[in-house]
């Protein structure tokens, strides 16, 4: 046991694993070491296994605490809310001083979309083990799904110092919002597009406060950016930083400059680059005069680990919105837009090929009547430009879209579809295709 002890620790899960199944074979009725195995199985990725192994555990007497909180977690992955709540909750009865259990109780209650009683269990986390490396950054994002953007923002700072932004060497200070004449800040890029788009509304703000701008940004933003004048220089992400005297994260900008709900007015900030307009109308063209152009995501980054949740398929989305009276255009890119070509959808104009970066994208959604879309970086980049986009979303939400609403604050010409229950994307297509269906029929343009 402690040689796989070590290999857990070490993260060499699948060794560790070797070792606790000839082992088992030995010593088939050690609720211990069906509990450890566990562990390796959820570890790697295999929360059905790691739930019969702790069940296993169980009847062999080993209820620890411990071993119902893993219980609970693997539950929780499998999207079991309330079996997982109630093995929480009895890790929490056996074990009401460790924080660790009151943590991964709220981890549960999030899953479920249970934010305000999350928030409760963090903070009970955090009073027992206040240097607890997650709770914190967990309360944050139950906190701002509540719309609690002061608390919400405080806490979602941790991350610059529990290895979720990964460190590395900054020039300056920290920033802290102060002017800066005479000096240099240097904004870093940190996440993904979509986390710069929607912090790029802070930009303009900064002349006013002086001194030098340099933004770091992923290098498929820069011309859609540099254009704006916001900043004197950027750079792409990756490249040497500059010296600085000052030094703050891009996701930071928002809670600093709006720390509060009502401070909030969703006006669009950006606008795509003239030069790319032409190209883009001329490809539109192709449709009617008659016909709403949509334009159609219907997956995020397939690398985004929990994508399978927010993305549907193409297929879905023909049969909710390929309908007479609306051309669709594919945006998508990425592996999805192979289901494309396999779909031979003849009737959807596929734009891809022409979006070499976020300028190009921003032309296009610019000439489109209204983006359909699921949760990834353009919902951001229609909503940056006022463009008027459909937003389909999963359950659980990212936390920007907060709980309850059909609008969003962050951007004006934003409409968010919701399903009643996690998983109920039938309500969501449904919801949305009615709404198009009335669109088409009044001839109008999609608002909010």
């Amino acid at each position: 046991m402690q040689e796989a002890a070590a290999l857990h620790a070490a993260g060499s899960f699948a060794a560790a694993e070797g070792i606790l199944r000839p082992a088992l074979a030995v010593r088939p009725g050690d609720g211990f070491l069906w509990n450890a195995l566990g562990v390796m199985a959820a570890e790697q990725g295999r929360p059905a296994e790691a739930v019969r192994c702790y069940r296993r555990a169980l009847a062999l007497g080993a209820g620890t605490a411990g071993l119902w909180t893993n219980l609970g977690n693997a539950l929780t992955k499998l999207r079991q809310h309330a079996t997982a709540l109630a093995c929480q909750e009895e890790a929490v009865r056996l074990a009401p001083e460790e924080g660790a259990f009151r943590y991964n109780l709220g981890i549960t209650l999030a899953e479920a979309d249970r934010h305000a009683e999350a928030v409760t269990a963090f903070d009970a986390a955090l009073r027992l083990s206040p240097a607890h490396p997650m709770a914190r950054w967990d309360r944050g994002r139950s906190l701002l799904h509540l719309s609690n953007l002061p608390r919400g923002f405080a806490d979602y700072e941790v991350r610059l110092e529990n290895g979720l932004v990964p460190p590395r060497p900054l020039p300056g200070a920290r920033w802290d919002g102060r002017p800066f004449p005479g000096k240099r800040l240097l904004l870093l890029a940190e996440q993904g597009f979509g986390d710069t788009l929607w912090a790029s509304r802070t930009l303009p703000r900064l002349r006013a406060l002086g001194g030098e701008v340099v933004l770091e940004c992923q290098e498929a933003l820069i011309p859609l950016l540099a254009p704006m004048g916001w900043v004197d220089r950027i750079i792409p992400a990756g490249a040497p930083l500059p010296e600085a005297d000052w030094h703050a994260h891009l996701c930071s900008l928002p809670g600093l400059f709006a720390p509060r709900l009502e401070m909030l007015s969703g006006e669009p900030w950006l606008r795509a680059p003239e030069a790319r307009l032409p190209a883009m109308r001329q490809r539109l063209n192709g449709a009617e005069a008659s016909t709403l152009r949509v334009g159609i995501v219907w997956s995020g980054s397939t690398a985004f680990p929990r994508n399978a949740e927010r993305a549907l398929t193409l297929e879905r989305f023909l049969m909710a919105f390929d309908l007479p009276g609306v051309q669709l255009f594919s945006l998508q890119k990425g592996p999805p837009e192979a289901e494309l070509r396999a779909a031979g959808a003849h009737r959807i104009i596929d734009l891809a090929p022409h979006l070499r970066d976020f300028a190009d994208t921003a032309a296009a959604v610019a000439e489109l009547d209204l983006v359909i879309m699921t949760d990834s970086a353009v919902a951001h980049l229609a909503g940056a430009l006022g463009c008027p986009v459909w937003l389909l979303l999963s359950r659980p939400a990212h936390w920007l879209w907060m709980q309850e609403r059909a609008d969003s604050p962050w951007y004006r010409s934003m409409r968010l579809f919701r399903p009643r229950a996690e998983g109920d994307w039938n309500h969501v297509l449904d919801g949305a295709a009615a709404a198009l269906m009335r669109l088409v029929r009044q001839g109008g343009k999609a608002g909010n």
